[in-house]
């Protein structure tokens, strides 16, 4: 009898964990990653030169592992970009009620290395999350993260090209 309960504990608890993969595997990331084939210096410089080609801006450059250094810890690089596009900003900004999306603003993007040495570039997934927000703002979100990721796509390229010279 306690070899039968036994194993529909065990069974029942392959099932739920089977159900609870299979259900965290139909919802959107929140977060994107894409892992750049170049050091993270290099992976930094195109990124901002794909930014300002973007149109967009960069407001703050943000050296986590500076900053927690100072305080006596040791990390591994990681830096976070606030970038900012003027058109997007700007309509969000105009109305009041749109107002309580500015914990989002600006748009951040990570770019950080791993203790196995890779160049991760992260980012919030606005695709994913405008559906959460009125229509005016899921259709800024939707333009503005198709922006981002046009600019990530673009450093990614033209990193790969850099590398295939080498």
């Amino acid at each position: 009898m306690k070899k039968i309960m036994r194993s529909m504990v065990i069974v029942v608890f392959i099932l739920c964990s089977s159900v609870c993969a299979l259900a965290d595997q139909s919802k959107p990331q929140m977060f994107l990653q894409t892992e750049s084939p170049k050091s993270l210096s290099e992976t930094i410089k195109v990124f901002r030169e794909e930014v300002a080609a973007g149109g967009w801006s960069i407001l703050n450059a943000t050296n986590m592992a500076g900053i927690l250094s100072e305080k006596g810890y040791t990390i591994f690089p990681v830096l976070i970009f606030d970038v900012c596009s003027g058109k997007y900003s700007a309509k969000i900004l105009a109305k009041d009620e749109n107002r309580f999306v500015t914990p989002l603003m600006p748009c951040r993007i990570s770019i950080y290395q791993t203790s196995q040495g890779e160049v991760i570039i992260a980012r919030l997934n606005a695709k994913s999350m405008a559906p959460m927000f009125s229509p005016e703002l899921a259709e800024i979100m939707t333009r503005s993260g198709g922006e981002i990721e046009v600019i990530i796509e673009k450093t990614i390229s033209r990193l790969k090209q850099a590398k295939n010279k080498s």
